[in-house]
């Protein structure tokens, strides 16, 4: 059997993840959760700290498999980076995590393209 990930129906390895936040202690966080994965080439994870940055990222490494990104950052948030996202002639999975785990902001997400939603609790 094997670890390797089926990415829109073709085998990938490893997945590129691309995280979306502002906190600046979450790559390392990442980072060390998934260090045994990334070691193995399962995972590869690319960060920004917003939407725009992301944007760039995803111009210079068009072969992101899955964005995962916060809502609230400076510059541009979640919910338009998902609009913009929508814009890409290739399906992108994108998933929100935030610890706002409102109603809208979950309908918005939805509507705009997201996978899904993980709502973090404090």
């Amino acid at each position: 059997m094997t670890n390797q990930p089926i990415i829109g129906g073709r085998l990938r390895m490893p997945a590129k993840i691309l995280v979306v936040d502002d906190e600046p202690d979450l790559e390392l966080l990442v980072r060390q959760k998934f260090r045994r994965q990334i070691g193995d080439g399962v995972y590869s994870f690319m960060f920004a700290r917003d939407g725009v940055e992301a944007l760039a990222s995803m111009d210079a490494d068009p072969s992101v498999d899955l964005v995962l990104s916060d809502i609230n950052m400076p510059g541009m948030d979640g919910l338009a980076l998902l609009s913009r996202l929508k814009e890409n002639p290739a399906p992108l999975r994108a998933v929100i995590i935030s610890a706002y785990g409102d109603m809208k902001n979950i309908r918005t997400a939805m509507n705009r393209g997201a996978f899904d939603f993980y709502h973090q609790a404090d």
